[in-house]
């Protein structure tokens, strides 16, 4: 059984477009080997990731900037936005989340070190021992720049217009904070027929969603919800693909620089 695994796997990260193996939905990497090979490509790509700190809710941006075979470790950026880099201690739990040639790639980390020159910090990280990709991409979430927020108007069932602010979004679904109001009601579990997201001035995303999660900020008092897209048009899925791609390029460009090395 070891052998056909192998060579299955090796397909798999060397082919260009993952997605073009279809009789796999996901596969757990576990060979150093193959792990090595899948972030190098990463790594040359500059795919940005989407990182959780754990237990934080929040989603942060970063990308590989060196990978050390020899001693078993890489390093990543300063986070993006900067209030993600004030949560970050040593010790710190990540999931990592990214895309290689449309496939989602996942895999957890802890801060082992953490570095500091006259551009920005950096993260120590060793390699894991298991990443998982698959053909799957709603897993993927990126969030906008805190400078540049993207704008919702939700419509619910009783037709009252919600106004909202995107915290993240990837191809499946979408957060989202809504300043409290005391006849707000939204519960987990509501359908929300219209979800129109304002992407500029011209260009609109239209979707119905599923409510899955519902929380309150205590400081702030604002309310979170993450929902699921429910019916979507090809052409605003198009456009949804597009906005996704386009915020990717953006936290890319304000983030990379060249590859450091810890001490």
């Amino acid at each position: 059984m070891a052998a056909p695994n192998k060579v299955i796997t090796e397909k798999l990260i060397a082919k260009e477009n993952l997605t073009d193996q279809t009789n796999l939905e996901s596969i757990m990497l576990t060979r150093a080997d193959d792990i090595l090979l899948l972030l190098k490509k990463i790594h040359s790509k500059h795919s940005l990731l989407s990182i959780l700190i754990k237990p934080h809710e929040e989603y942060f941006g970063s990308t590989i900037i060196e990978i050390n075979n020899d001693e078993n470790y890489l390093v990543i950026d300063e986070l993006y936005p900067e209030e993600g880099h004030r949560k970050i201690e040593i010790g710190s739990q990540l999931s990592f989340n990214t895309q290689y040639s449309g496939a989602s790639v996942n895999f957890s980390g802890t801060i082992e070190a953490i570095g500091e020159n006259e551009k920005a910090a950096y993260y120590k990280i060793i390699i894991p021992k298991e990443v998982e990709y698959h053909q799957r991409r709603n897993t993927y979430r990126i969030a906008p720049n805190v400078n540049d927020p993207i704008y919702v108007n939700l419509v619910n069932e009783d037709e009252v217009l919600i106004k909202a602010e995107i915290k993240d979004l990837s191809h499946g679904g979408i957060c989202l904070r809504i300043n409290a109001s005391p006849h707000l009601s939204i519960n987990n579990g509501d359908l929300i027929p219209t979800c129109l997201i304002q992407v500029d001035k011209n260009r609109k995303i239209l979707s119905s969603l599923n409510v899955c999660y519902v929380g309150k900020n205590k400081e702030t008092g604002s309310i979170r919800i993450g929902a699921q897209f429910a019916e979507m048009s090809k052409i605003d899925r198009r456009e949804l693909e597009h906005l996704i791609a386009s915020l990717e390029r953006a936290i890319i460009k304000k983030i990379k620089r060249t590859d450091v090395n810890v001490e």
